[in-house]
């Protein structure tokens, strides 16, 4: 097991020690990000300052020498002269304004950085002036301990990443600062029980994180994080005994198409997943997760979060690869199927669900396809994160989360809508060779008044790489016309018809018709990068009652 991290932490601290200099937050990126929504500007310097603090910190609890706990104190007094710990896109904004309870905003980085530096706190002991410790624990007192007790946070209700991650935090923060017993700590983790109840909720007992990879690693992570934190010092292990969070932990491992990469279903963005994360999800459940052969780099999360670093530092160990490993896996509650079949390098994945899930994309019928290196029809998971991003009236004019992005029809010239119901009809069932799965698709077209029922069925046959979808329609009207649409980022080559995507593989899809277009698309991605798409059009002509045929297959070149 090569464990590089301690030694990444130190030199990174050395070189920072050479500086002297500790990252500015400027006024401009909170101005610019009111003027434009632009969040980069703001976010890269408050990032680096976060690097900064977890470099010093463990620097310091590493290695007992004066240089780095001198330095760690002036950056935890600069952290405590911030405006606000909060970012500026989940600020309260009144106009042009942001709103006067600002400066004490509990959202994700405020909670992580209050934990942050509680632990630090804790971890470097009497290395810190009295004077430094208690400016930093009054900021925590009232930035977190007091702005807690005195609101009602919506992201307490949140099944999503937001409860277990705030709530995560609160809750390590008072565990590191209140003494065990007292009483203001146990009514913190009585309320917080409300979060941590909500973060669940958000899962069914299938395990699936629907927010997707990226964000399993991300909540869950901050999940176990506060549970094994209460198991250590109150000796509670309520949430780790939850046969829930067993499930969720095996998550990833059905996810993987190969050690960098994973289903990019919703929100994904490339994760290197926490290596102490992954370490304590096989050593605390028993779960198959992907290999470890080293601990996660200082830099594998950009956001620069203490508590996982300190955990990648503290908790990696090796684990045996499972990538290679044949799997099927049906999440029955998310409605999501994954096929991983490594000696035939074919891998497939389609997802049913509901267009109101969290970090949700119009996608309901979509699916991926291709070897376990690359995939050929894909998902080009999410987007740049700006203001309007996640305004529900403008989250799908963004092309990654839209229609548009997905692999699934447009019906007389209506695209699927976030609608609340799910598939509800959806099935999955095992055949003589391979697998059928089918979904009623009709609810997520709302603006389709004509559409009586729009089935999608899936044939797969893994060992010959192998899948026949078919569409079925039945409307009101005699007339109607059908745009299957599929999205890549190969190039498509057009023959007469059908369609081949070439790379390591090649991959064929084959239609009932030869009315074919490819349109091609740029986007930016998660990181704010311009990306190309290509999305692929085959168009028909139906009457009332027809069925759409599309053979799609993988096969060596």
């Amino acid at each position: 097991m090569v464990n590089s991290l301690e030694k990444e932490i130190i030199a990174a601290g050395e070189t920072y020690l050479l500086s002297g200099q500790i990252a500015v937050l400027p006024v401009s990126g909170y101005e610019e990000y009111l003027a434009s929504g632009n969040r980069i500007k703001f976010e890269k310097s408050y990032f680096e300052r976060r690097r900064q603090l977890a470099v010093i910190g463990l620097a310091a609890y590493l290695e007992d020498r004066q240089e780095f706990s001198e330095l760690l104190e002036q950056i935890l007094w600069e952290i405590c002269n911030e405006y606000t710990w909060a970012l500026p896109a989940h600020l309260p904004v009144t106009g042009n304004e942001y709103g006067r309870e600002s400066s004490v905003y509990l959202d994700l980085f405020a909670a992580e950085t209050g934990q942050a530096l509680a632990e630090i706190l804790k971890l470097t002991g009497n290395r810190i002036s009295p004077l430094v410790y208690q400016r930093v624990t009054d900021e925590i007192e009232r930035r977190i301990f007091t702005s807690f007790e005195s609101h009602s946070w919506d992201w307490e209700y949140k099944e999503n990443n937001w409860s277990s991650v705030v709530g995560g935090c609160v809750g390590m923060t008072a565990l590191s600062l209140m003494p065990p017993e007292s009483r203001r700590l146990a009514r913190f983790i009585k309320r917080l029980d409300q979060s941590m109840q909500s973060y669940l909720n958000g899962f069914g007992s299938d395990g699936a994180c629907v927010e997707g990879v990226g964000y399993w690693g991300y909540g869950f992570g901050y999940f176990l994080y506060y549970a094994q934190c209460l198991a250590e010092v109150k000796g509670d292990t309520r949430y780790l005994d939850l046969p829930k969070t067993k499930a969720i932990a095996k998550f990833p491992y059905y996810m993987m198409m190969n050690q960098q990469n994973y289903i990019p279903f919703s929100d994904y963005s490339q994760p290197e997943l926490p290596s102490g994360l992954l370490s304590y999800c096989q050593k605390q459940f028993g779960a198959a997760v992907p290999e470890i052969t080293q601990t996660s780099g200082l830099d594998a999360d950009h956001c620069y979060r203490f508590a996982q670093i300190y955990r990648n530092l503290v908790w990696s160990h090796q684990t045996k690869g499972a990538e290679k490993t044949a799997a099927v896996q049906y999440f029955q509650d998310a409605e999501w199927l994954v096929i991983r079949e490594p000696d035939n390098d074919f891998l497939f994945a389609a997802k049913g669900g509901t267009n109101q899930e969290s970090h949700n994309h119009l996608d309901v019928g979509h699916f991926v396809l291709g070897s376990i290196d690359a995939l050929y029809l894909t998902d080009l998971g999410a987007g740049e994160y700006t203001r309007d991003y996640f305004v529900e009236q403008k989250r799908y004019d963004y092309f990654p989360p839209s229609a548009d992005s997905h692999s699934i029809p447009v019906i007389n010239g209506q695209r699927q809508q976030p609608e609340t119901q799910s598939s509800q009809k959806a099935v999955f069932s095992q055949m003589n060779e391979g697998y059928c799965f089918q979904l009623e698709l009709k609810e997520f077209y709302s603006k389709n008044s004509e559409l009586k029922s729009g089935e999608r069925k899936f044939i797969i046959n893994q060992q010959t790489g192998q899948v026949k979808l078919s569409d079925s329609f039945s409307f009101s009207q005699e007339k109607n016309e059908i745009s299957e649409r599929f999205v890549t980022q190969i190039p498509p080559i057009i023959q007469d018809n059908h369609v081949l995507l070439k790379g390591e593989r090649r991959c064929e899809i084959h239609f009932e018709t030869e009315q074919l277009w490819v349109k091609e698309k740029k986007f930016k991605d998660h990181s704010g990068c311009e990306q190309i798409a290509y999305i692929i059009g085959a168009d028909y002509q139906l009457g009332k009652e027809a069925v759409i045929e599309v053979k799609i297959r993988m096969q060596n070149n």
